[in-house]
């Protein structure tokens, strides 16, 4: 278990306090299998739309304040990864939803992620529309697509563009480095807030390649027409057509070579098991390589 302190418990619960979670693993996928069709979260995992009840965490169908991932059969520590691959994404400085790594009453670990799309209203919370890429661009497969494809649709209805177009790029850049094959469609979001049409924030970081180590596919979607052997060239030819400045594109890319050994040291201090800390330290470093080529 992970000691957290109060700053981030408040941040989290509006109060300083680890809530229980009265249920375990078997009963959990229980529940969600429930549960199926009623909630509006979709994906691989069983997931729990969860409220904060005193000082447990409940599922409920309408009005919860988080979403709770827990370890499933076939990917291995998926809850540690995604949670470490949230504090990298955090310490690059990529926008993440609040989030933490907790324990089920059977001891084994869970994803927390805080809802962003929800306000809370006295007992009841508020939703604030948010829409995925794969609702906005249209289309049966969710991998099928490009980052120029987001690109053009945050040019179209983002308040303002330039800014959203540099955090695309960011978030591009890290999913490469931390081995994220699986950034899809779903994946990215539009919120909306008071009028104002943003990127969401990112709450569904991963290294898939940690976990997938025969992955061939360096990204989810294409940038330039390609999603395997990118080289730093690749992406900095993405910055050029997102007609970011390449002031701006070198200190990211730069930004992200000073944190490998950052980068690494949080990894090896995680509750990943030994095979996949190293898998991934294998990954980041590989991939780091690549930008450092082309220096």
């Amino acid at each position: 278990m992970i000691n957290y302190n109060q700053k981030i418990l408040r941040k989290m619960f509006g109060k300083p306090i680890l809530p229980i979670i009265p249920i375990t693993l078997s009963e959990l996928s229980a529940t969600a299998q429930q549960l199926a069709g009623k909630l509006s979260i979709s994906g691989v995992q069983p997931k729990l739309s969860v409220r904060l009840d005193g000082n447990k965490l409940l599922p409920v169908v309408r009005y919860g304040q988080f979403i709770l991932k827990p370890q499933t059969e076939g990917f291995p520590e998926l809850p540690q990864n995604e949670y470490l691959c949230m504090q990298m994404g955090k310490k690059f400085g990529i926008n993440t939803a609040d989030c933490l790594l907790l324990e089920l009453a059977d001891g084994s670990p869970a994803y927390l992620v805080k809802r962003f799309d929800r306000i809370k209203k006295g007992q009841k919370s508020k939703k604030i529309h948010c829409e995925d890429m794969q609702q906005i661009l249209g289309g049966s497969d969710k991998y099928s697509g490009s980052h120029e494809q987001i690109a053009k649709a945050i040019l179209e209805h983002c308040t303002f563009a330039p800014l959203e177009l540099q955090r695309l790029f960011d978030l591009t850049v890290f999913n490469f480095v931390i081995g994220n094959g699986d950034a899809h469609k779903k994946n990215f979001s539009f919120l909306t807030t008071n009028g104002h049409i943003s990127l969401s924030p990112v709450y569904d970081l991963v290294s898939s390649r940690t976990v997938l180590p025969e992955e061939t596919d360096e990204l989810a979607l294409t940038i330039g027409g390609r999603k395997k052997r990118l080289s730093r060239q690749d992406f900095e030819s993405f910055a050029e057509y997102l007609k970011i400045t390449a002031e701006y594109t070198q200190k990211r890319i730069s930004r992200l070579i000073n944190l490998q050994d950052e980068f690494c040291r949080m990894i090896s201090t995680s509750t990943l098991t030994q095979t996949l800390q190293d898998r991934f330290t294998v990954t980041v470093t590989e991939r780091m390589d690549r930008f450092k080529n082309n220096l």
